[in-house]
């Protein structure tokens, strides 16, 4: 009977001692296998913070990833005794206003949200000027890992998986939260059961907050940006429905809707290309669900569903459908002069219709 690393959750051959992927010592009375259990999921180095203790209660363990704002780390809660996460801001931008803010705001947020399908908050503070969360050490791999093993998913786990990450979503906007980068690297499977946890709420924006200004960063991941992204314009609770149909999409035909390497190429796509139908790579795909998918799709945000609520709702249906078109046609109109600005850039560069 095979056994299951307690660190990468693989199923490894019952005469073995070790797993092959990550070198977790695979029997329990191995002194290293509990810690091999509190370290799943992550691939830590060691780093010069190694030792430091945060507010008195945190001692950085060792180093996991970086991000465009922050950097990871996993450490030991000195009070809890337990694993944690701690993402601390980049020095080489910490003088940053717009990105302090944006990080604060972040650890304001997620720490107001409850909610078992997002990650949970569990402190923040700040050292040398560089503030940090305190997350809860999440066990098992992204979506983005599992499709890259996978290819597609079955249509009962690509629905179990899109509305799991909805709820979760659906939670952060009734707390005034849009993610505004959801894709499959932001939605966690957690342990065997593949329990589903939003996570990264880095690039988030907070209700109440300043508008985009033409000196702001376009934030999001150009394959899964909503067209009021491309062009930096107000995002609501609509943007994260774009970004979760194009992950349902991705999950069940194994292919993004626009499928280009060129970045350039993909910004024009995301505000002017309609959406193919997923069933084009999916002959067996339902009829509803490819209905659910193009709606949460549309270019124009009063075209999409009106809330995730909505878009779960229509999704959970037996024969969902769809929602009416309020603006037809289906196209993204820029509301202010630096949207306009940057739709004309676009139009002109891939001569495309505005």
């Amino acid at each position: 009977m095979p056994k299951s690393c307690p660190r990468c959750q693989r199923s490894v051959p019952d005469e073995w001692a070790f797993c092959p992927f990550d070198g977790s010592p695979l029997d329990p009375a191995h002194p290293g296998h509990q810690r091999a259990a509190k370290l799943a999921g992550f691939e830590p180095r060691l780093t010069r913070f190694s030792g430091m203790v945060l507010s008195g209660r945190y001692q950085i363990d060792s180093y996991v990833n970086k991000g465009a704002t922050s950097r990871v780390y996993l450490a030991n809660d000195l009070v809890s005794l337990d694993v944690v996460v701690v993402k601390m801001f980049n020095p080489t931008v910490r003088e940053r206003e717009a990105m302090r803010r944006q990080f604060a705001e972040e650890a304001t947020a997620l720490r107001a949200i409850d909610h078992p399908n997002v990650v949970r908050v569990l402190d923040a503070g700040e050292v040398d000027g560089a503030p940090f969360l305190v997350m809860e050490a999440l066990r098992g791999q992204t979506l983005g890992d599992y499709l890259s093993q996978k290819s597609s998913l079955d249509a009962n786990e690509a629905l179990r998986i899109a509305i799991a990450s909805g709820l979760g979503l659906a939670a952060a906007h009734r707390a005034g939260v849009v993610h505004r980068d959801v894709k499959p690297d932001n939605i966690y499977l957690v342990g065997e059961e593949r329990t589903v946890k939003v996570i990264d709420f880095g690039m988030a924006k907070v209700e109440g907050s300043t508008e985009p200004s033409a000196e702001d960063l376009v934030m999001g991941t150009v394959q899964y940006m909503a067209p009021e992204q491309i062009v930096n314009e107000h995002v609501d609770a609509r943007t994260d429905v774009y970004g979760l149909g194009v992950v349902l999409f991705r999950a069940l035909t194994g292919h993004l809707p626009f499928d280009v390497e060129h970045q350039p190429d993909m910004l024009g796509h995301q505000l002017f290309s309609p959406a193919p139908p997923p069933s084009w790579l999916d002959d067996d795909l339902d009829t509803n669900v490819e209905r659910v998918i193009l709606t949460a799709m549309r270019k124009d945000p009063e075209n999409r569903y009106p809330t995730m609520e909505d878009f779960l709702q229509d999704l959970a249906r037996e024969q969902p459908q769809g929602w009416p078109i309020r603006k037809s046609p289906d196209l993204y109109r820029p509301t202010s002069e630096m949207g306009r600005a940057a739709a004309r850039l676009l139009s002109e560069r891939f001569r495309l219709p505005q």
